[in-house]
């Protein structure tokens, strides 16, 4: 049995050793491998181009809650077909943007009261908890980088650029937690901050300041005062805050959706 492996083994061996050496292994590109490469890459970039727009649209409130996403009218709209229009709505379903519904295709999502609910408490247990820890290590050189991101809220409200300082809204978050540097957390924070932040594009009115820059700021300077519980105090309630400002239509409008997509911003 022993010689049997042995030889097993060995055979085995020899084949990777013939098979590495053998010229079919040493493949070189050629034109049309390049050719199909370069294909995938421009279907890759048009995915990536009509993913952004509808995205664009969510936050900046042109597409609300529940809008029915007619195949034929994106596709004319974006100028693809309807096999790579299928694959973007994939990825946006997994990304909570849109619900792929049986035989009514793709509506823009609705997070209902409950689901709404949880993911506001569970960034409340987890913020909490990293704001409590950095109290404790916090300096005001390590906050800089918070502090420039309030400064572009501000401005991007103050412009009216809705889309980009719910954008920077999350991203304050994101980046307080990356002060702790514990990646699992602010992988999970990150998770949580995206879904959040399409609940206040979907439920926001335009301009309400839902996620305060405000009291980003008062919990910026409790932390650069060392005052770490008061920070977390301040911040638990700002998630409450934001989570109940949430006013939910349930309505499903009509959008011409070829018009949304090729008039100018």
């Amino acid at each position: 049995m022993v010689t049997v492996k042995k030889f097993l083994w060995h055979h085995t061996v020899l084949e990777q050793d013939n098979a590495m050496a053998s010229p079919r292994t040493h493949k070189t590109a050629t034109p049309e491998r390049e050719t199909s490469s370069d294909a995938s890459q421009a279907e890759l970039a048009e995915e990536n181009r009509v993913r952004h727009a509808i995205v664009e649209a969510v936050l900046s409130h042109r597409l609300p809650p529940g809008t029915r996403l007619v195949e034929t009218r994106l596709c004319e709209a974006f100028g693809v077909n309807r096999s790579l229009l299928r694959r973007v709505f994939v990825r946006l379903a997994g990304d909570k943007v849109i619900e792929l519904q049986h035989n009514k295709g793709a509506i823009i999502a609705q997070p209902g009261p409950e689901e709404m609910r949880q993911v506001f408490e569970a960034r409340r247990l987890i913020e909490n908890g990293i704001i409590r820890s950095l109290g404790k290590k916090a300096t005001p050189e390590s906050l800089a980088a918070v502090r420039e991101l309030i400064t572009q809220e501000h401005a991007a409200y103050k412009a009216g650029e809705w889309s980009k300082w719910v954008r920077l809204s999350g991203e304050y978050h994101l980046q307080v937690a990356r002060l702790l540097g514990n990646t699992e957390l602010e992988d999970i924070l990150r998770s949580l901050i995206a879904r959040t932040t399409l609940m206040i594009a979907l439920y926001d009115s335009v301009g309400s300041n839902v996620c305060s820059f405000d009291e980003h700021n008062e919990i910026l300077k409790a932390l650069e005062s060392g005052d770490g519980e008061q920070a977390c105090t301040l911040m638990g309630a700002h998630l409450h805050g934001a989570e109940v400002k949430l006013q939910r239509d349930t309505s499903a409008p009509e959008i011409d959706l070829v018009a949304l997509f090729t008039q100018p911003l």
